[in-house]
């Protein structure tokens, strides 16, 4: 995604969290997040979080939107004047010059899904591009779309463009004792199609990369379904652990300015 220099006193890194559906705890825990945090993983980082307004569970609403939020073509000018975007003044600012550049203005994208019969947390390795039969809420399926595998040609399955086993190492050494597991199946419903429809905006622009996402520094993290004080707070604590151990991965590859350099990430 695009950046631009800075001095490195003032670092930053922009994530964008997703919460699938306003009435689940993804919602609740995405929606709970901070503005922005630092970590000990992290020195001389503030990581800034900007929170979208929840994602329809409808299959077309996913592919009018996601692209939209991702891949901005035009400047946001304050209050919300399209649906289910975070249009604010403060995404406005965030976004400006990525959007006049035709970029992402995001570094990081983390969805936040509920995988409700699951009482563990999960993190997606892969998306899949097929398999859509289940009717979403507006009683549609995805069985005949071609757009994906015709259209694109893109894989049957994207990764993201993360080094994943040194992200589930430093995420899972910062939760002792909560129940995080890596998986290979995101369930070839909603949570899975909004995964894929993310790493494939990325790869349609970079179709070199191959089932890497086309650089794509997105994840995809599901949540057990319940929505208590206790854990809406417990997910809140393995959401930002997640984001920090992204972060903290990236920047060890070097995939982004390094704080000797400065630079701001967006």
């Amino acid at each position: 995604m695009g950046s631009r220099g800075l001095h490195a006193e003032d670092d930053k890194e922009e994530v964008k969290s997703f919460g699938s559906n306003h009435i689940n705890p993804s919602n609740l825990i995405a929606s709970n997040l901070p503005a922005s945090f630092t970590s000990h993983d992290l020195p001389n980082i503030n990581v800034k979080i900007i929170t979208a307004t929840p994602i329809p569970v409808k299959y077309h609403s996913v592919r009018e939107i996601v692209p939209r939020i991702l891949f901005p073509v035009k400047f946001p000018t304050g209050a919300p004047d399209e649906p289910n975007g975070p249009l604010s003044s403060e995404y406005a600012a965030t976004a400006g010059s990525a959007i006049e550049e035709g970029k992402s203005p995001w570094d990081f994208v983390l969805h936040i899904g509920m995988a409700a019969p699951r009482r563990y947390y999960t993190l997606e390795t892969c998306a899949h591009r097929d398999g859509y039969v289940a009717k979403d809420e507006a009683g549609e399926t995805m069985e005949d779309d071609t757009r994906w595998s015709d259209g694109y040609k893109s894989p049957e399955i994207l990764k993201p463009a993360f080094d994943f086993e040194d992200v589930w190492r430093r995420w899972k050494s910062d939760l002792i004792g909560v129940d995080v597991r890596p998986s290979n199946d995101a369930g070839h419903y909603l949570c899975d199609f909004i995964y894929y429809s993310s790493l494939v905006e990325f790869w349609r622009r970079d179709p070199d990369a191959g089932a890497a996402g086309g650089g794509a520094h997105v994840m995809f993290l599901h949540v057990p379904g319940y929505v208590g004080e206790v854990d809406i707070e417990m997910g809140r604590k393995v959401a930002l652990g997640l984001i920090a151990a992204m972060v903290a991965s990236t920047r060890r590859q070097g995939k982004k300015g390094s704080a000797e350099e400065g630079g701001e990430e967006r």
